[in-house]
């Protein structure tokens, strides 16, 4: 790559969202502003994201171990603990997200954020804002990304603009159900078969840091609990591990039901900010959340009010 080659990547455990708009931003700097920019991840693909690529015809982009000395756009998040290593000493140029705030940089940046339920939202507002022509591929991923980050529209992160942006994008990719699509998508990460403890903990795993303390929480959905409750012990296992190699005080797998709508929590660690939050006993390390489907809205905010 060129030495002034500008990399525009999501955050660690990559998932849909975080890939899907990385690709299309990258295109977007590429075309619309004539910037060197290319897309890249840092971490290995979910089955989910293979999909959805593999269903438009996009390659995985470039692996990025390290951004020491590169420039960098950052997509779908913007905490350092989430960012591809090196990031520090990287120069970044600007943030493109949907998460709470928590940004710090020496220099002035552009920094576009939004209350939306996915940045790729955010993304395709821009593009049609502009009047950049969005190819039917193009469209398909991005389309992609909203219905799985927005769990088909059923989490409550979930705007009016991501549905109404999603219809658009889907009348531009063809797709002549956007609900049954989005649980086409949904399925493929699904089911736990064939994954290890780690596999599972890490498929959507994002490290925190609040009232002093450094935590983790992962998340997966599937369509039957009983799959997860079943091995709840081995996770917990890996779960302690990671407490261990990570600093943490606790770390969390969030498990939700995409068909009934709600979240088991499993904790390892210190529970003590997860009982006060959700006003519920750990027994044996779980609890469980009617209702509850998105980690950003649904879980963060009172573990972290929790937390102090």
């Amino acid at each position: 790559m060129a030495k002034d080659t500008v990399y525009v990547i999501g955050h660690k455990s990559p998932d849909t969202d975080t890939v899907c708009s990385s690709i299309a931003w990258a295109e977007y700097l590429a075309k619309k502003v004539k910037m060197s920019a290319v897309a890249a991840v840092c971490g290995e693909l979910n089955p989910e994201t293979k999909f959805v690529l593999k269903t438009f015809g996009f390659n995985k982009p470039k692996t990025l171990n390290s951004a020491a000395g590169k420039t960098l756009v950052l997509v779908d998040h913007n905490e350092a603990e989430q960012m591809v290593d090196g990031a520090a000493d990287a120069k970044i140029i600007e943030v493109l997200d949907h998460h709470k705030i928590s940004f710090k940089w020496p220099e002035p940046i552009r920094f576009r954020t939004e209350p939306a339920g996915s940045t790729a939202t955010l993304v395709a507002k821009i593009m049609l804002a502009n009047g950049f022509k969005i190819t039917k591929p193009m469209a398909g991923i991005l389309v992609s990304a909203i219905l799985s980050d927005t769990v088909v529209f059923k989490s409550t992160t979930t705007t009016e603009t991501d549905i109404k942006t999603a219809k658009i994008l889907g009348k531009i990719a063809k797709i002549a159900n956007l609900k049954n699509f989005g649980i086409e998508i949904k399925k493929q990460k699904a089911s736990l078969k064939g994954l290890t403890a780690a596999q599972i903990l890490r498929s959507d795993f994002k490290a925190f840091e609040s009232g002093g303390k450094k935590f983790g929480v992962g998340q997966i959905e599937v369509v039957d609990l009983k799959e997860a409750n079943d091995r709840t012990a081995e996770i917990m296992e890996e779960m302690e591990r990671t407490n261990q190699s990570e600093g943490f005080a606790f770390s969390i797998l969030m498990i939700t039901d995409i068909i009934n709508g709600g979240s088991g929590i499993v904790v390892a660690g210190d529970a003590a900010a997860v009982e006060k939050a959700f006003k519920q006993k750990c027994e044996d390390g779980c609890i469980y959340v009617t209702n509850m489907m998105s980690r950003k809205k649904d879980l963060l905010p009172p573990l972290l009010k929790a937390l102090g």
